[in-house]
């Protein structure tokens, strides 16, 4: 029997945790998919290891190309996906049983364009779940009054928590921007929610979200305020688009706060591998930003320790002059 649900996994150098997630994949209820991976450019021993999992069970397809990126690995993916759904699962998580069961299931029975599901942030020291409730929209005007809070759930952000229609991203051309290493996916969600027919979001959680500290990267975290400014600059586009612009400042006012203390966070977290020059020029680009300060001060407020009284008061006199910076920044408070 064809495919009906095309899995694509884009594999960089992913030989410690690539066995377990292939096999969440092919140990799903629902067994008519096919998993490709598409290998990076690997120069571990990420090539052999999907080579062999091609050769013991016939629904693993194996791409190859030079390494790109994880946006270039999608798209080519999407290229070669022969099923009528397409999903996305990254080589260093986990899929849980059901999850293709009841996402084929939906969009089969209800003939929906998407599927979207909770999932969780895993670490070896625990968990946090997104979640979002459970909803169905019969057309883009339904899901509006779900979007902030769905948004701020963390259900926009990923691919790897939705089951896409085929045919509507083929049709409609649409790619992963692959100039992007950051927010690419994000992007790719405007741009199909915008053609969104039927919809519905399931309340179980059906993906593992995994953070392994070897596979966090220096520039994904470094760049973290230069993303989330272009993310908002996308939502405020893609709000547009949609006639929805009043949705904007709602959204920018609940979710500019989180980001602008979570990228001072990881400033000033010592565990994190950063030279004291980075830490310093990221504080003064976090505090030079007028929306990203005032942001970030609705957030400190409440904070107690003399390190945050004294980021307080510096802030508070950024106008007369030059913030001075700590010269010695505290881990987590």
């Amino acid at each position: 029997m064809a495919a009906v649900l095309s899995c694509i996994m884009p594999v960089y150098n992913g030989e410690e945790y690539l066995e377990k997630s292939v096999q969440s994949v092919l140990d799903q209820s629902f067994a008519w998919f096919e998993l490709i991976l598409v290998n990076d450019g690997s120069t571990d021993r990420t090539a052999d290891l999907c080579a062999e999992f091609a050769r013991k069970d016939e629904r693993v397809r194996v791409l190859t190309q030079p390494n790109k990126g994880a946006a270039a690995a999608r798209n080519a993916g999407i290229q070669a996906a022969e099923g009528r759904y397409i999903t996305f699962v990254d080589a260093d998580d986990m899929l849980l049983p059901k999850a293709f069961e009841k996402t084929v299931q939906a969009m089969e029975n209800r003939e929906l364009d998407l599927v979207s599901f909770n999932f969780s942030f895993c670490s070896d020291t625990g968990f946090t779940e997104a979640v979002y409730p459970a909803f169905a929209a019969a057309s883009l005007e339904e899901f509006w009054p779900h979007f902030i809070d769905y948004y701020r759930a963390n259900q926009f952000f990923s691919l790897c928590n939705k089951v896409y229609r085929a045919q509507l991203i083929k049709g409609l051309g649409l790619k992963l921007d692959e100039s992007l290493r950051t927010g690419e996916d994000i992007q790719f969600n405007f741009a199909y929610f915008a053609n969104l027919g039927k919809m519905e979001h399931l309340d179980g959680i059906y993906y593992e979200y995994w953070r392994h500290a070897q596979t966090l990267t220096r520039a994904a975290t470094l760049d973290n305020m230069e993303t989330s400014q272009r993310v908002l600059h996308g939502v405020r586009r893609f709000l547009e688009q949609c006639g929805q612009s009043e949705l904007y400042p709602q959204l920018a006012a609940a979710q500019l706060p989180w980001d602008a203390v979570n990228f001072f966070d990881l400033l000033t977290d010592s565990s994190k591998p950063y030279t004291l020059e980075e830490r310093k020029a990221g504080l003064e680009k976090l505090f030079a930003n007028p929306m990203w300060h005032t942001a970030l001060m609705t957030r400190l407020e409440g904070r107690e320790g003399l390190y945050n009284g004294w980021l307080r008061k510096a802030a508070a006199k950024k106008n007369a002059g030059r913030v001075l910076l700590p010269l010695r920044l505290k881990g987590k408070r």
